[in-house]
């Protein structure tokens, strides 16, 4: 059986996959913030119980954000501060008791886009991700391009350009992104991005899902919100 974890802010999904690669079993826990220890436990758990599920140990691969393995072999992720800084693939490999396998997950996400029917016709794909952060990943000719430091891709960390500035106005502040830069993308294509620049604009903290309620209620802040993000996010588009 193959293990697939897609790792995020906010949630550890598990999805069990068998030899012909269909999905047998999934699961889903929210992500520890600031504990290492919880994080470990809550990967362990979900793993021990598809092996008790399925009777046999599964081989375990892993889509996280950001640098799934740097030079020292500890993860760089912006977005999982739990994990970040730590040698999660030695870690989860030690407890596990198995090989694990670690990948930016923009790039696993492109990959299995890429290698779908629709898709194989075109020589270069690109997967991109809007979620608690966002991602993005490059596939040529069917193999994943990640670069030396794995940013290839990483459209999240482009800094907003300048023609964002005729969407959201000439004033707009560059806020610092959790990798360290001013005006990163992600900052404002996220989910969180999405609900900042809400309260941004109409001075009203909402939550995303809350907003997007709105606006399937036709609610016209929502709707010029909407509209507003969508061109933010075509301009962002634009220049990769």
């Amino acid at each position: 059986m193959y293990y697939g974890f897609d790792i995020g802010g906010s949630k550890i999904a598990l999805g069990v996959f068998n030899q012909e690669r269909r999905l047998q079993w999934e699961k889903r826990v929210a992500t520890p913030k600031s504990s290492y220890e919880d994080f470990l436990q809550a990967v362990e758990a979900l793993v021990r119980e598809a092996d008790e599920r399925f009777d046999q140990q599964g081989s375990v691969g892993i889509g996280i954000p950001g640098m799934p393995e740097t030079a020292d072999g500890t993860l760089y992720a912006a977005n999982v501060p739990a994990a970040s800084g730590r040698p999660l693939r030695a870690d989860l490999s030690a407890r596990l008791g198995r090989d694990v396998r670690l990948d930016n997950d923009a790039n696993c996400f492109a990959l299995s886009e890429a290698w779908d029917d629709e898709f194989t016709q075109y020589p270069l794909v690109m997967g991109l991700i809007l979620g608690t952060g966002v991602g993005g990943g490059l596939v040529l000719n069917g193999k994943s391009i990640t670069g030396h430091s794995y940013i290839t891709g990483e459209f999240g960390h482009i800094r907003l350009p300048v023609d964002a500035l005729e969407v959201v106005g000439r004033d707009f502040p560059l806020l610092r992104c959790g990798c360290g830069q001013l005006g990163c993308i992600e900052n404002y294509l996220s989910g969180r991005g999405f609900a900042w620049l809400y309260e941004h604009f109409y001075q009203q903290p909402l939550s995303s899902p809350e907003i997007v309620a709105q606006w399937q209620q036709h609610d016209p802040r929502a709707q010029a919100h909407v509209e507003r993000y969508l061109d933010l996010l075509a301009v962002c588009l634009g220049i990769y």
